[in-house]
């Protein structure tokens, strides 16, 4: 590594605008329901394109907003849980070497 910390990509409201395909209306609604927050991230464009296409199924700005927080809601429990499937792997190796080692110790033959 560099020693250079990871930053991620500072964009501007005029980039999401064109990048997005949403108008400076809705990028300033999302900004002030904290759907999004300057500078804008790379994460806030993916955030800001799922926006466009929730508002091109008819979906208001309050239904997207519940959508986007049981979205990261779920994201996070997934993450969660894949955490505890690594313990629950971990012990379990763990548990067959103590096995495999009291098996051993009573015939070590």
């Amino acid at each position: 590594m560099t020693g250079q910390k990871n930053r991620e990509t500072q964009i501007s409201l005029h980039i999401a605008v064109r990048e997005t395909g949403l108008s400076h209306r809705v990028l300033r609604e999302c900004t002030a329901r904290q759907m999004i927050r300057e500078p804008l991230s790379d994460q806030d464009l993916v955030r800001l394109r799922r926006v466009r296409r929730l508002r091109e199924l008819g979906i208001n700005m309050q239904g997207i907003e519940v959508i986007l927080h049981m979205r990261q809601r779920i994201e996070k429990l997934q993450a969660e849980l894949e955490r505890w499937e690594r313990q629950v792997d971990w012990s379990r190796g763990e548990a067959q070497r103590a096995m495999h080692l009291l098996a051993w110790e009573r015939d070590p033959e």
